[in-house]
């Protein structure tokens, strides 16, 4: 007599059945739970950043206007780039070293990092150095590092790996200009010629050149110090509006991030005469431009008003904009040593999604400076202030 298997065979099945299941819901709830944990490591950094910048929009309004209302950024320019002259005669870092021929080329002895109140004190001899081609400078209002370079840039562009000039011998020049107008009792032509230098840096529209711009104003208002009795229409930068420059610049990179909200970063690059706005798009454009083919789909708003920023008000130089349309992405140069670099590799794309956000919380810039000025006030503030 045979017997009947189907209810073994239907029984098997049903067992088959019931593991498979309960394979992809231990799938389901494990991607759900990697979903969530990977969640974890960025959005509450972000958050918090996006609250802290809500917060404080007011206040880096109120410092940027401060800060414009110096004399420094009124002073009469004559339009033209210093691109040319200045990208030849420097050394790049890493790039060509300076020219045999460069204007800028120092003694050994003068060359030497010195502090300025030993370089004051000192009897070291400046009276042979030629400073002519700074008051040739004086016919340029902005400094194009991007362009007319002594070398070919890469492509695509990284501003972050890419050589940059060396801004140190600026310094080392501002203070031997400096020393040289103090001991011919011309000190008002010496400070014109390093202010000028100054704003160059700044007109640069980059974070690092707006430091350097801050640190030769410092030179000039410690030799200004450093008299007796300094000419009275010699009015340097004070100390105050100094850290205030450094505070608002440094500020001006997370205001313009794209993760940002779109309001507040909108107020801040036109606030106070938006003195650092082409500084914030440079550094902006670049993590903007690098994690745009994962961003741009969640931060669409944020991308467009980057985007309508930059065709609507071009900045003075071509950095900004050379890095939102030229600029490496992360498909050009992959993240490595971080979780973003096992994420990326993960089949179908599923850690994708993760990246850009575990990346913009890496990469956030705090503004503790720009909340630590000695008259800064810390009350909340809102986007839909009126600057």
């Amino acid at each position: 007599m045979r017997r009947n298997r189907r209810p073994i065979r239907g029984g098997v099945a049903q067992v088959l059945l019931f593991i498979v299941s309960s394979v992809l819901l231990l799938a389901v709830i494990a991607l759900v739970g990697a979903n969530m944990w990977l969640r974890k490591q960025y959005e509450p950094t972000l958050e918090a950043f996006r609250r802290d910048l809500t917060q404080h929009v007011d206040l880096f309004c109120e410092q940027q206007a401060k800060l414009a209302a110096d004399p420094w950024f009124h002073e009469p320019r004559t339009a033209g780039d210093a691109g040319p002259l200045l990208n030849t005669w420097l050394e790049w870092d890493p790039g060509p070293a300076m020219p045999a021929d460069s204007p800028l080329q120092l003694p050994a002895a003068l060359a030497e990092k010195k502090d300025w109140k030993e370089l004051v004190a000192s009897e070291v001899d400046v009276s042979t150095l030629d400073f002519g081609w700074m008051r040739q400078l004086q016919t340029y209002d902005r400094w194009d590092i991007v362009k007319d370079t002594p070398f070919s840039r890469s492509k695509p562009f990284n501003l972050t790996t890419a050589p940059i000039p060396n801004y140190i011998i600026l310094q080392t020049w501002a203070k031997l200009r400096l020393v040289h107008g103090l001991r011919t009792g011309q000190p008002m032509e010496a400070a014109r010629d390093v202010r000028h230098l100054a704003w160059l840096a700044y007109r640069s529209d980059t974070l690092l050149g707006a430091m350097i711009g801050a640190a030769l104003l410092r030179i000039e208002n410690r030799a200004h110090a450093s008299m007796e009795a300094p000419p009275p229409e010699w009015r340097p930068m004070s100390l105050d509006q100094i850290e205030r420059m450094r505070a608002v610049f440094f500020a001006s990179m997370a205001f313009s991030s794209v993760a940002t909200p779109t309001d507040v970063a909108r107020k801040a690059r036109h606030c106070g005469s938006g003195i650092s706005r082409c500084t914030g798009l440079t550094e902006a454009s670049i993590y903007g431009r690098y994690l745009k083919s994962l961003a741009e789909d969640s931060y669409r708003p944020a991308y467009d008003a980057l985007a309508a920023e930059l065709a609507s008000a071009p900045c003075p130089t071509s950095a900004a904009r050379t890095i939102w349309e030229h600029g490496a992405m992360i498909d050009d140069t992959p993240p490595s040593g971080s979780e973003a670099e096992w994420l990326l590799k993960l089949p179908g794309g599923l850690g994708r999604k993760h990246v850009a956000g575990i990346l913009m919380a890496n990469g956030t810039q705090q503004i503790d400076r720009l909340k630590e000025l000695p008259d800064a006030s810390t009350a909340p503030a809102s986007a839909n202030t009126t600057p």
